[in-house]
């Protein structure tokens, strides 16, 4: 079996150039130019916003003289691969046929067709990017990966689900009260989320694909920051209980409870670290809010974050355990803060307006946060080193988002 080379860009600080050649079409049907048009858009967007790739955009058409010295020529200008397209009719359907090639060798990585019926160009579109992704990485895309978030578009506090990209936002709740904190399972088939809507804080599964919600039993009514741990067996939680807000642990299902903290403090906004050895939290047991890392058993409690009298919660880790994002008040304003889980110095990713409640794509090359910055409160991406800012919500109040894992996208 021959060996498989992909191309090393994560953590380069560099984007892979890729040059993406407009796509032909094969036949004069006016549908075929529409919905090249439309992959053709869907995709730009895929690989910008993926934060792998630049895009380097090419009208040539090949000659006479074959595929080659279009290959070379992109080579010389230091592209690193090259797709090209072509819509056409095949057997009744439409179907653009992908081909990609690895430079400088011109090593074809894909040559297939993608469904581009009616309705299918984003699809196609998404898949044609994890593909690209794969073939060039080795790693899975995350193109139709989704986000929850709590939105207000309806005048109530509902749990919607959208893709990654903003589109397709679609409630999961319709309870007419207040529901936070949605939290993806490992999955990707559930959300957790804590609810008012029988007048108290409760916890709640949402199943997306049976369409069911079952209620988490706890000792409590003020149950709140749910979090799956990352082998989807329990849910980490902050339960007020006894005249006091500490972390909990519950199986699922089963409903046996754990404690993990036991402080005269408020201990909130857990998060489990990605091995599931770890666990950071927001806590003011130093007299602010704090974030603050332990083992999963609550034991080896240390503080990550030391900004004197700041406001420091939210923690959320990135995929490989390295980072933690968290917010930070300064002036009355939340921004998002990046900070090594070894220490250092935090790194400020926003300005303007407030920013907070930050999450982490699956591939670690993004955050997802809201914002006031325009007004209301928004979904916002931007690469994890604060570039690509991108609005993905447009109006009614959205915030707590959180990425789904890129298993949603492979079944």
């Amino acid at each position: 079996m021959p060996s498989v080379v992909h191309l090393s860009i994560k953590g380069s600080g560099r984007l892979l150039p890729l040059a993406v050649l407009d796509f032909s079409r094969e036949g004069t049907e006016p549908e075929l130019e529409q919905r090249a048009k439309m992959v053709s858009t869907f995709l730009g967007d895929d690989l910008r916003n993926g934060g792998r790739f630049e895009v380097l955009r090419d009208s040539l058409q090949v000659d006479s003289t074959g595929w080659a010295p279009v290959l070379d020529r992109w080579s010389a200008a230091g592209a690193r691969a090259l797709l090209r397209g072509a819509m056409r009719q095949k057997e009744g359907r439409t179907e653009l046929f992908a081909t990609l090639y690895r430079l400088p060798d011109q090593r074809v990585l894909i040559a297939k067709g993608y469904p581009v019926d009616q309705g299918q160009a984003l699809e196609a579109a998404h898949r044609l990017s994890n593909d690209i992704v794969y073939a060039l990485t080795g790693q899975e895309g995350i193109a139709f990966t989704q986000i929850a978030f709590v939105s207000q578009r309806r005048g109530d506090k509902e749990i919607y689900v959208m893709g990654y990209d903003g589109y397709d936002p679609r409630p999961v709740t319709n309870d007419r009260s207040i529901n936070y904190s949605p939290d993806w399972s490992p999955d990707g088939r559930q959300v957790v989320y804590s609810s008012m809507r029988n007048g108290r804080w409760e916890l709640f599964i949402a199943d997306l694909v049976a369409g069911v919600k079952t209620p988490i039993r706890t000792s409590s009514t003020s149950n709140a920051a749910p979090t799956w741990s990352p082998d989807g067996r329990r849910v980490l939680f902050a339960m007020h209980t006894e005249g006091n807000t500490d972390l909990y642990t519950v199986t699922v299902p089963g409903w046996q409870l754990q404690r993990i903290t036991d402080h005269p403090e408020v201990d909130t906004e857990p998060a489990w670290s990605p091995d599931g050895r770890q666990i950071a939290f927001t806590s003011d047991r130093a007299g602010s809010p704090q974030v603050y890392l332990m083992n999963a058993d609550g034991s080896d409690v240390r503080r990550l974050t030391w900004e004197p009298d700041a406001y420091e919660g939210a923690p959320a880790w990135s995929p490989d355990g390295k980072r933690i994002a968290f917010l930070r008040r300064g002036f009355d304003l939340f921004d998002i803060y990046v900070v090594e889980v070894e220490g250092g110095t935090p790194v400020r990713m926003t300005s303007g307006g407030s920013s907070e409640n930050p999450c982490w794509s699956p591939d670690g090359l993004q955050l997802a946060f809201s914002s006031n910055r325009t007004g209301n409160y928004e979904i916002y991406a931007m690469g994890w080193d604060g570039s690509n800012l991108r609005r993905l919500t447009y109006g009614g109040e959205n915030i707590l988002p959180d990425w789904s894992p890129v298993s949603i996208g492979n079944r």
